[in-house]
């Protein structure tokens, strides 16, 4: 029987994507994988449950194409994961983060970080006080989607920028009254610096912040900083925030000796500059999204 998920990855020679194929405790995947290979290297034949396809090129370019040329087979799943090929993870985790974007009808949702990944952000590292947090934003590097969620986004993959559709995408959703959340009870591990594959990525000549800031422009939006505004605690409280959500973000900050050998005094600022943004910060979303989707065009 044909699962109701699909997992697609944009996959180079070093992909940790058979990974997610494999569960110490032999648990059989809830999804489908669609290999979209940058390099041949990655291409293999197809097995159960996983098919190979070259789509050359950088990651979101590539989505675009893999969006278009294979929307019958995107559109015959109900949910849609979009992960790096530098994510650790296994089927139970990704099993479980499907369910959770199914069991509370989330739009856009994604696995929380271990403590020992690499990561950009303080607010995207497991919290154990919680089952997941409601929030305004998803980042890029493994975010889930509903399909008609994805569907509507998919003119920000043809716009050209490499970076920065990430940071609209909640706002889209919010505005259509669809939930954003990150899930603390799923944890992955980002096993790479963020920028090693910039070139390959389409950043050859250019800083990520070029595409980030021309995207919000195109938007007429400021830059989100990652706030949570409501949580399930892992008791099943409901609609957990206020004092509660401030006072727990300080928990990454106990952590932040497991990061990566050389990367901990980065750690302990993103996890102060979360704090301080829990506690100071509104949720910041953009308006009148669905009007600027729809005079959407690719960039000359």
């Amino acid at each position: 029987m044909k699962p109701d998920n699909l997992v697609i990855v944009r996959a180079g020679k070093d992909s940790l994507h058979p990974g997610w194929m494999n569960s110490m405790d032999n648990v059989a995947p809830d999804f489908d994988l669609l290999v979209a290979a940058y390099h041949e290297d990655a291409m293999r034949d197809d097995g159960r449950h996983v098919k190979y396809r070259l789509v050359p090129g950088s990651k979101v370019r590539g989505w675009h194409t893999v969006l278009n040329d294979y929307a019958d087979l995107v559109d015959s799943y109900q949910q849609v994961a979009l992960i790096d090929d530098d994510i650790k993870s296994d089927t139970a985790t990704l099993n479980q983060c499907f369910a959770a974007g199914k069991d509370h009808d989330l739009s856009i949702w994604q696995p929380s970080l271990s403590h020992d990944s690499f990561v950009t952000y303080g607010a995207s590292l497991q919290n154990e006080k919680f089952l997941l947090r409601h929030v305004n934003y998803v980042e890029m590097m493994c975010p889930f989607f509903k399909v008609s969620t994805l569907r509507g986004l998919t003119g920000l993959f043809s716009l050209g920028y490499e970076s920065g559709i990430d940071l609209v995408w909640c706002s889209i959703v919010h505005e259509a009254g669809g939930k954003c959340a990150i899930i603390d009870a799923c944890a992955v591990t980002h096993t790479r610096p963020v920028g090693v594959q910039k070139d390959l990525n389409g950043f050859a000549g250019k800083d990520y912040e070029d595409d980030i800031y021309s995207c919000l422009k195109l938007f007429d939006m400021k830059w989100p900083s990652w706030v949570a505004e409501s949580a399930i605690d892992r008791a099943r409280n409901t609609n957990i925030g206020g004092i509660t959500l401030k006072l727990n973000a300080i928990r990454p900050l106990f952590k932040f000796h497991h990061a990566p050998r050389g990367n901990r005094l980065g750690r302990l600022k993103v996890s102060l500059d979360h704090l301080r943004h829990q506690a100071l910060r509104q949720p910041y979303y953009g308006s009148n999204l669905a009007r600027k989707t729809r005079r959407l065009k690719v960039p000359d």
